[in-house]
């Protein structure tokens, strides 16, 4: 468990680095990095708070969860990122929709409240 976390924050720093090379460089993907990595620190205290308490109590039910969870997160960084399946606004909005990346969000939730279970 405890590489996962360690490859968890190696994901985080990855997805600032990229966002602040992205904003050097004036893509239009810029915004896009922040809000992926905007995403990520929301639900990292979870996931940390989850898999510290499994070291703890020795959950070992949880690593592959852990590993799941990890991957969801590489996947939906990568999704948000390079706008793969955004649909275009409608008129007069400026929501893009992408089901591809709500689809990962979710299944990574799931995984976060499996791990919850888990400890219980």
């Amino acid at each position: 468990m405890v590489e996962i976390i360690l490859y968890t924050g190696l994901l985080y720093l990855i997805q600032l680095i990229l966002e602040g090379q992205l904003k050097r460089m004036g893509s239009n993907k810029a915004e896009r990095a922040h809000k992926a990595v905007h995403n990520l620190r929301e639900s990292l205290p979870i996931f940390l708070a989850f898999a510290i308490l499994s070291i703890v109590f020795e959950v070992d039910q949880n690593i592959s969860l852990a590993v799941y969870w990890l991957i969801t997160r590489v996947v939906y960084a990568i999704i948000y990122i390079s706008g793969l399946g955004l649909k275009p606004a409608a008129e007069g909005s400026t929501y893009e929709p992408q089901p591809i990346r709500g689809v990962v969000w979710a299944t990574s939730v799931v995984l976060l409240v499996m791990m919850g279970l888990n400890l219980i």
